[in-house]
């Protein structure tokens, strides 16, 4: 029996997402044969452009096998951004080439770091997945790495008229960045550049979140430096700081991208900046949920990524429902968002939200529990960011995506269940994966010598599969053939 499968796109990336889906067309049923949803034709495309997830590797350290098969996992789920917190008050494991002290002295070890190579491996791996890296470097908050190697950058706490002191127990005496310093802002023109250099996304995200601006008040001489420059207030220190550092990003012509905190501020940022909403209340009661801030921002004329809602890290339990079967509260929570909801401003206003990101703080979570927390409830958030909004049931999302959990446990990945129910022999611990089934064998398949061709007529990218093999033989490892397909595309 012959069966084909043709996938077109508009580029390669676009032919990926096909093929991803044309994987999913295939799963293996409860007496352990493949079945093929056969004779469909499916027309999809995602309803925003920026589908991404962060991951801290700062507060954890994360091995770059985990973040790499994190990276495998998002292409399932069809993520095409990597947000990656490198560092933070925690530990700075990014090693520099400009300023190697950074990451000797601010990592939890020697061993604890990103080496060139490392974070050379990650974006190339992320590539051939469809996905973009951006590096996150926070500033002027969250710096105590960085007073282990340059404590001439670092604000001084003063509280009862001593130094370090830290006025609240929460905060630490030396965690940010003296914004009257000069060799702050050399220092970051510097440590930028490299990053444009190592990064080819042509984005830079610069934090400026959960500035402890009362450090700054705090200290005698970035008062009196304060008074000497005519600046009387601190949403005119943040605004100066601000002003330093995209300036910066301005003149090596990156996309930079900021936490909202800095225009929660009433901070004018550039034309081109990117907001991330992550907060869900203000003391402002004009802006009192994450929605109002996107109205705002957007209408404001700036570009704007959603996190408020899909804060991953954050533990609860299901809980049963009136039919007392169990329902997972996450699961819920993360897929009944509807980002454009109340949104109220013209067409082109609503064309600035890009899209949102599933964030995973690293306070509780490193190597060992990165893929069971976040997968699968990271792909209810895909699903918002792919699917047109009317396909919202969550009711009916659930049971699809309890399947899929057991398609990610069949991949190899340790995804924690949201239903109850098993996925036959397939569970983690019982020495099965999907590439171990006798269907996912490259001999029982004969592919195309054009599998992968570029239509110069339709200016499509295509994709022909085919197997004279049975039924039962016709699946296949379609990640490993992706890889070929796209290095075919790329290095032929």
């Amino acid at each position: 029996m012959k069966l084909i499968a043709l996938v077109e796109a508009n580029s390669v990336w676009g032919l990926l997402r096909g093929l991803e889906t044309v994987s999913q067309l295939i799963y293996i049923n409860e007496q352990n044969y493949v079945v093929i949803n056969s004779s469909v034709h499916i027309i999809d495309s995602p309803r925003f452009r920026h589908r991404g997830v962060m991951l801290d590797s700062a507060r954890h350290f994360l091995p770059v096998s985990i973040i790499k098969k994190n990276l495998d996992v998002m292409s399932y789920n069809k993520f095409n951004v990597f947000h990656w917190h490198l560092v933070d008050d925690q530990s700075f494991p990014f090693e520099s080439k400009t300023f190697p002290n950074l990451s000797r002295a601010g990592a939890f070890s020697r061993d604890h770091v990103y080496t060139p190579a490392d974070v050379a491996d990650i974006i190339e791996h992320a590539r051939l997945l469809g996905t973009r890296v951006i590096p996150e470097i926070d500033t002027p908050g969250h710096t105590h790495s960085w007073s282990k190697s340059m404590p001439e950058l670092i604000t001084v706490c003063w509280s009862h008229g001593k130094p370090y002191q830290a006025i609240y127990s929460i905060q630490g005496e030396m965690e940010i960045f003296n914004p009257s310093e000069p060799r702050v802002y050399s220092t970051m023109d510097a440590l930028l550049r490299e990053m444009k250099e190592r990064f080819p996304s042509n984005y830079i995200h610069l934090g400026m979140d959960e500035v402890y601006d009362k450090c700054w008040l705090s200290n005698p001489s970035i008062r009196q430096w304060m008074v000497d420059n005519n600046i009387l207030s601190t949403k005119s220190l943040h605004k100066y700081y601000a002003d330093r550092i995209l300036d910066i990003t301005r003149n090596l012509s990156v996309t930079p991208i900021v936490w909202q905190d800095v225009w929660d501020e009433k901070v004018e940022l550039p034309p081109g900046t990117i907001i991330q909403v992550w907060k869900d209340s203000s003391d402002n009661i004009e802006f009192a949920s994450w929605a109002s801030y996107l109205n705002r921002a957007a209408n404001e004329g700036y570009n704007v990524i959603l996190s408020s809602p899909w804060y991953l890290n954050y533990i609860n339990y299901g809980k049963y429902n009136t039919d007392a079967s169990v329902m997972n509260l996450e699961f819920f929570k993360y897929y009944e968002v509807e980002p454009l909801r109340q949104f109220s401003g013209s067409n082109e206003a609503k064309q600035r939200i890009l899209g949102g990101e599933a964030c995973l703080w690293g306070e509780f979570v490193d190597g060992t529990n990165l893929l069971s927390r976040f997968w699968p409830k990271a792909a209810a958030v895909a699903e918002r960011l792919w699917s047109p909004a009317h396909i919202n049931n969550s009711e009916d999302a659930q049971f699809r995506l309890d399947v899929h959990r057991c398609r990610l446990l069949r991949r190899g990945i340790p995804a924690q269940p949201i239903l109850n129910g098993y996925c036959g022999n397939y569970e983690l611990g019982m020495a099965k994966s999907m590439i171990n089934h006798p269907a996912f064998n490259y001999d029982s398949a004969v592919w195309n010598d054009k599998t992968v061709q570029s239509s110069s007529q339709s200016g499509k990218v295509l994709a022909s599969l085919s197997s004279s093999s049975s039924l039962r033989m016709f699946s296949y490892n379609v990640y490993s053939i992706l890889l070929l397909f796209i290095g075919y595309f790329y290095y032929k």
